[in-house]
């Protein structure tokens, strides 16, 4: 069997000016062609980059409002619900919704959160890194009486100019705070009580203090009186 190797082979020197002409058009249109490409891929690269910067100011403009359990500082294991706006523009129309209703051991006193219009009404407006508190529940009294320890919550509102914004949802899970360990942590109230004491402590002494005084005046009396005649 007989192989036969074809080699093209191009004799530019028998090329005429037309044809010379044609391969530098050709060139210059495949050249002009990948300028195009590149310069459509970089369009669409600035294009992309302008649009995740227009979106990372827009989110970072964006109210975002957040609702919690913390420690309230002034009661000692008390439990207190916050809503805040965490954002960097105003909240409007804050809507607040939770799944079970709230109860709590302080709803005998008569004021029930889950009655409250911060629950029932909401909140008109929330400007940025403003704070709303209110007291939920007392620890050892909540564990005691078996109340629901896991909520679910729904976070509505609207931006500064009236568009609705997606809702948030949160996880308000008391147990993370069951069965941790912390020291010994005194706030106001217990100052009040130890200056209530203080005080009791004082006026029971000066009461003591005035007795004896009072006894004493008496028995020198008693004294003077029954001394011998002249």
């Amino acid at each position: 069997m007989t192989h036969e190797l074809t080699v093209l082979a191009v004799d530019f020197g028998a090329w005429t000016p037309d044809d010379w002409s044609a391969l530098a058009g050709g060139a210059s249109a495949v050249l002009t062609l990948f300028t195009v490409v590149i310069a459509i891929a970089a369009a669409a690269y600035a294009k992309q980059q302008v649009d995740l910067a227009r979106q990372l100011r827009e989110e970072q403009a964006q109210p975002f409002v957040v609702v919690d359990f913390a420690d309230n500082p002034v009661m000692r294991k008390g439990i207190d619900f916050v809503v805040e706006n965490m954002g960097q523009t105003l909240a409007k129309n804050v809507r607040i919704t939770v799944d079970p209703p709230f109860s709590s051991t302080l709803d005998s006193a008569g004021f029930p959160l889950k009655d409250a219009p911060l629950m029932t009404q909401g909140i008109p407006s929330l400007p940025p890194g403003k704070k709303i508190t209110a007291l939920f529940d007392t620890a050892p009294q909540r564990y005691a009486a078996g109340l629901p320890m896991k909520y679910t919550a729904t976070v509505r509102f609207e931006d500064s100019h009236g568009n609705p914004q997606e809702p948030l949802t949160y996880i308000l899970d008391l147990t993370v705070r069951h069965s941790l360990l912390y020291p010994t942590e005194y706030g106001l109230s217990d100052a009040a009580e130890a200056l209530r004491d203080i005080s009791k402590t004082f006026k029971e002494a000066h009461g003591d203090l005035k007795n004896e005084v009072n006894r004493r005046r008496q028995a020198e009396s008693a004294d003077g009186d029954s001394g011998p005649a002249e």
